[in-house]
């Protein structure tokens, strides 16, 4: 699509991330469309920049602002680089949230991606994983930490060998319902209905994202608790398969004796006579390593861990 330079000029000045630039770009061009023009005037991207400033909000804006202002790069602002920069044979991968936080966070990535990564250098897993190779090591021969803010999984948690991402248990209480049907529309997984005038939600089938939560103007709906999602054995390309859900919600430090037992199995189980990996030997294995890890872990430390797996787990 042909774009007014004026209009060009309003992209450059706008102090965001070159990722979240490139879908204001995208966003400007289906407002051009919308309106049935080949071009992108200034009066698009005005209204492009005031949907994501409000989308945003003005403490996160401020944040972007004061950091390009500061002459910081993306790759100043960009945690996920640091922690990836050195030789090692594990990747912790971060949502968007990395950079200024998002309005869905449920959890902190910034601050838990250099927690996994100092505990996997603790666990020596690339020294593990560089001993068992088959093969020269190659980009394959990676364990990926994926970690999100809220259950929309931006980075893909559940195709990799940990994931998690935060989460939030919806509860109905007896506050006034204003048949908004807000928290309906925000359920991607479409299981909330309503009863008598007030929002039942089928808690079998809830991915606890927490989106409801969020949008509930009068309390109807809160959350009963807080903390993660974790799951393990994922992966893509020839063996896909989605990651074994150990815990539906589980707090932010079970996560460390999880990667204790992924780390245990590798060093047990991966073989070092043909191609293998951590999604296969789970497969081998199943989920009963880790738990009786966890049990353990539960048993020494008396209870300071605290883990409600999943009713399938």
């Amino acid at each position: 699509m042909k774009w007014d330079e004026d209009a060009r000029q309003v992209v450059d000045a706008i102090p965001i991330h070159d990722i979240i630039k490139n879908m204001i770009i995208l966003w400007a061009e289906r407002c051009a469309r919308k309106d049935q023009r080949d071009m992108v005037t200034p009066q698009d991207m005005i209204k492009t920049r005031d949907d994501y400033f409000e989308w945003f909000g003005e403490e996160k804006i401020a944040k972007i602002q004061q950091a390009r202002d500061e002459g910081q790069a993306d790759t100043d602002l960009d945690p996920e680089i640091g922690l990836n920069k050195d030789p090692a044979l594990y990747k912790i991968e971060l949502c968007h949230s990395r950079f200024f936080g998002c309005d869905r966070d449920l959890i902190n990535v910034r601050q838990l991606g250099p927690k996994i990564k100092q505990k996997l250098e603790e666990l020596k897993i690339t020294e593990i994983l560089a001993d068992k190779a088959f093969e020269v090591l190659m980009p394959h021969s990676v364990f990926t930490v994926s970690i999100s803010g809220c259950g929309n999984l931006c980075a893909g948690a559940e195709s990799k060998d940990i994931g998690m991402h935060g989460a939030a248990k919806p509860k109905v209480t007896d506050k006034e319902c204003i048949q908004c049907k807000k928290c309906a529309h925000a359920c991607l997984d479409r299981i909330i209905s309503f009863e008598d005038g007030r929002p039942v939600i089928n808690e079998d089938a809830c991915r606890v994202c927490g989106n409801c939560i969020k949008v509930c103007p009068t309390g109807a709906i809160v959350a009963e608790r807080k903390g993660c999602r974790i799951m393990a054995g994922g992966a893509f390309g020839r063996f896909a398969k989605h990651g074994t859900e150990l815990f539906r919600l589980t707090d932010i430090d079970t996560i460390y004796p999880i990667l204790e037992a992924a780390v245990n199995l590798i060093k047990d189980e991966l073989s070092e006579t043909r191609e293998d990996n951590f999604s296969l030997v789970m497969r081998r294995t199943g989920i009963a390593p880790i738990f009786e890890h966890l049990a353990k872990v539960e048993k020494n430390s008396k209870g300071n861990v605290e883990v409600i797996p999943d009713s399938a787990s």
